[in-house]
């Protein structure tokens, strides 16, 4: 007997770019807003060999279930952008306000703050922004503040160099604390412990997965886990649960973890499609 979902279709929206990334507002006033992404590889124009370009766009939306008779998500604001990899608001409000991270395809890590007009109206402007690096892309990034601890914000960034990058936000302003190369290939993605924020974690197209002691420094990772079979492309840890990290990869497989013991999966979950960030 065939399975059928109980979900129901609310409202369809064409972004008209690709879709790749979604996330709503953690704040427990704002949680009505969703910001979304997209990316789209265009094909350089003229000569055969010319470079393809990489375009976005940011979309801001508001979701309200009380409209019965309109579609519950409206648009707020759409800006274009260099193409979107990843968003993630931060998980507490900086100077008052919510902010969100973009990694972007010109390898910018771009912050935009959250503004109100007197008509009640929100749109995101932009607040600051800095290159991890030339001639790559960012891929994704990870708040320290997924345990809503406001006391040290700072944000870990991957890119396609193989590089990890981490980040403090001061006085409205991005600087950058350490890089060091964490995979051979694309680093998909890093995280943050979120019980313990001097521990990151990355993945990449070399199918590792590393740990990362950042008191200890970046020469050599704490551990490197080559469980998954393709490139690990998803990190996530339990803002519940100490010691609880999920992962996800092109091998179709999420595995669960006990960050005490990276030696084998508490779990291995077989999803079909790949696990993306």
């Amino acid at each position: 007997m065939a399975w059928k979902s109980r979900t129901r279709n609310l409202q369809v929206f064409d972004t008209e770019l690709s879709a790749d990334t979604v996330e709503w507002c953690p704040l427990s006033s704002m949680q009505h807003l969703l910001a979304c992404g997209t990316y789209q590889l265009q094909k350089g124009a003229g000569e055969e060999d010319a470079a393809p370009s990489r375009t976005g766009r940011l979309y801001l939306f508001e979701f309200r279930r009380e409209i019965s008779m309109s579609p519950p998500l409206t648009e707020l604001q759409r800006m274009d952008t260099a193409a979107v990899l990843d968003l993630k608001w931060c998980h507490v409000p900086v100077s008052g306000g919510a902010v969100l991270g973009l990694a972007a395809a010109n390898g910018e890590l771009q912050l935009y703050t959250l503004s109100h007009s007197q008509e009640g109206g929100r749109s995101l402007l932009p607040l600051c922004s800095l290159e991890v690096g030339a001639e790559r892309l960012a891929l994704s990034l990870d708040w320290s503040t997924g345990r809503m601890d406001s006391s040290d914000v700072r944000v870990v960034c991957s890119d396609s160099a193989g590089c990890v990058s981490v980040l403090s936000l001061a006085e409205g302003a991005l600087v950058s604390l350490s890089q060091w190369k964490a995979h051979d290939f694309e680093a998909w993605i890093s995280a943050f412990s979120y019980w313990d924020t001097q521990l990151v974690y990355s993945g990449g197209d070399d199918c590792k997965l590393r740990g990362w002691d950042l008191r200890a420094g970046p020469a050599c990772p704490t551990f490197t886990s080559k469980r998954h079979s393709m490139g690990v492309c998803s990190i996530h840890s339990s803002p519940h649960r100490e010691h609880i990290l999920a992962t996800g990869s092109y091998d179709e497989q999420v595995l669960l973890w006990d960050g005490r013991n990276m030696r084998q999966p508490l779990s291995e979950t077989p999803l079909g499609g790949g696990c993306g960030g």
